[in-house]
């Protein structure tokens, strides 16, 4: 099979480049209270909250018939809160409500009420996607693993991972064997080698928190998603080879899983490139991309001209540039 992308090097050198000439003052710390807890919980009980909430993060939309995308918003004390962050607001409230609400064993046996109360908005209706309350299979999948390989915590995976992200391979998944994202495959709301996108920012949350530090911090990745393939395809970074996958996406329909490896595959190639050229660590870049498609890109219409990277959008063809943003249909980002 021909390649689908092409990794366009001189482009990623340049991106690289450039971001040592800009000045950032911030990068996301994750300690915002609304959405994040207090370190004075405890390693166990935040690490916990953060491996079950990260476990659900995904899929913030929903497909239209006419193949166009809805962004999901829920309500929360009156006010509109967007995807993501409404996930990350709600959990806060449980936990502070009842902190004992991220325990293996609660996570577990999580029954259909307490989950309802745990996601739904003023409304009392979920506003995220949830096609079968998907989102309560892996939560409790991931509290049984936690419950039946006998983890109080999931801060203990990371002490038996030797604070290894990555360690030779392996042959089957093992919460007793292995990096850090290794054992996390076992989850299969985590399960995603070798891009290990959710464990990636497991791995980049507790560590800008100052909990979590890492031997191997070349096996670092930066949590890739639609957002980065979105950046990278439209700076420039990433072609698309075939003029049928170009159709494809302009008629809104999803990547296969084959086509879709592909591009993250690609995509892991560019963030290496510019985080070398660049010396920005793979987690903090991932803090400018993901940034850069969530606000500028992903809006209708998108936003190139006031973007981070606008100098290289604007030498990418209008053909690349008007393309729809790119979603897939999956729960591994």
């Amino acid at each position: 099979m021909p390649d689908l992308f092409f990794v366009n090097e001189k482009v990623c050198r340049q991106i690289g480049e450039y971001l040592t000439q800009v000045k950032r003052d911030f990068y996301y710390q994750f300690n915002d209270p609304k959405e994040n807890p207090s370190l004075g919980l405890g390693i166990d009980l935040v690490s916990n909250f953060y491996g079950a909430v990260i476990n659900i993060d995904h899929h913030f939309w929903e497909k239209n018939r006419d193949g166009s995308i809805s962004l999901d918003y829920g309500l929360i004390n009156g006010q509109l809160v967007k995807g993501a962050s409404y996930l990350w607001q709600k959990s806060i409230e449980m936990l502070n409500k009842n902190p004992d609400f991220f325990s293996p064993n609660n996570l577990a046996n999580l029954k259909d009420e307490d989950y309802i109360q745990w996601l739904a908005d003023d409304t009392g209706k979920i506003p995220i996607y949830d096609k079968g309350k998907h989102r309560l299979y892996l939560t409790r999948f991931f509290g049984s693993q936690l419950l039946n390989n006998r983890k109080r915590s999931v801060n203990e995976i990371y002490e038996e991972s030797g604070h290894k992200l990555l360690e030779n391979e392996i042959d089957e998944p093992s919460l007793n064997k292995g990096g850090l994202l290794q054992r996390f495959e076992v989850f299969i709301g985590y399960a995603d080698k070798p891009l290990f996108k959710k464990a990636n920012l497991l791995a980049k949350v507790m560590e800008r928190r100052g909990l979590w530090k890492f031997e191997d911090p070349e096996n670092k990745t930066p949590p890739i998603d639609y957002h980065l393939q979105n950046v990278a395809i439209k700076s420039g970074m990433i072609s698309i080879l075939s003029d049928e996958l170009i159709d494809k996406v302009r008629r809104r329909e999803f990547l296969d899983l084959d086509e879709e490896l592909e591009l993250r595959l690609r995509c892991k190639r560019c963030f290496e490139i510019v985080s070398k050229v660049s010396g920005i660590d793979p987690y903090y870049l991932d803090d400018y991309f993901w940034e850069e498609g969530r606000k500028f890109l992903q809006i209708e219409p998108p936003d190139y001209k006031n973007a981070l990277l606008a100098n290289f959008y604007a030498k990418v063809p209008k053909e690349i540039l008007s393309l729809p943003y790119i979603y897939v249909d999956t729960w591994r980002y």
